[in-house]
């Protein structure tokens, strides 16, 4: 056998065990589920009278803590993590935005992590996903002067980071999915059904 072969071969068991080390730590250790905080009283009522309407295609959104949160409901962590997602609002595609295809439509939303906590907070490690329609397709981020930069840096305690995004939606959809995820090893993923 070669050098190089014996190298790699303990490149790739040094790697594999730190893995499942790191897996083994996460696995012993409780997971950050998230609670339910309602949205305020106007955000509420705009996304309750949506959510009547469409009831049929996007289920009983936000009605329980086990279900998908509703626009303007927060997802609060016992870690101190605040993680609020607005209702969704038609988005104007400027002309340097890209991830448009004619025809789509485009929604934006806002999202707001608030560190109440007392650990400061990597937003790098924030991922959003979006899906749309009853097929929960995948839907393209559009990118822009106002949206499409996502988080950056660090949150401290006591403050609180705030981006838009926007979503390239097929025009039939009636529900945008976004699920918010912090790659910690611990918090749970909070996930948002939102009228169109």
């Amino acid at each position: 056998m070669s050098v190089n072969t014996t190298r790699a071969r303990t490149l790739v068991a040094a790697v594999a065990t730190a893995v499942l080390a790191v897996g083994g730590l996460t696995a012993c250790g409780d997971a950050d589920e998230p609670t339910k905080e309602s949205g305020n009283s106007q955000e509420a009522g705009q996304e309750g009278d949506a959510k009547d309407a469409g009831a049929e295609d996007a289920g009983d959104a936000g009605d329980s803590a086990e279900g998908p949160y509703a626009g303007g409901d927060t997802a609060v962590y016992d870690s101190g993590l605040k993680v609020t997602v607005s209702t969704a609002s038609p988005y104007q595609v400027g002309e340097t935005d890209f991830g448009h295809t004619e025809g789509n439509e485009a929604y934006q939303v806002t999202i707001t992590l608030e560190n109440t906590g007392e650990e400061n907070v990597d937003a790098d490690l924030v991922s959003v996903s979006a899906r749309a329609g009853e097929e929960g397709t995948t839907v393209e981020e559009i990118y822009g002067d106002k949206v499409g930069t996502g988080f950056t840096g660090t949150v401290l305690p006591g403050k609180k980071a705030t981006a838009g995004f926007a979503y390239d939606v097929p025009a039939d959809a009636k529900v945008l999915d976004l699920e918010v995820e912090l790659f910690d090893f611990s918090t749970t993923p909070a996930q948002w059904s939102l009228s169109l």
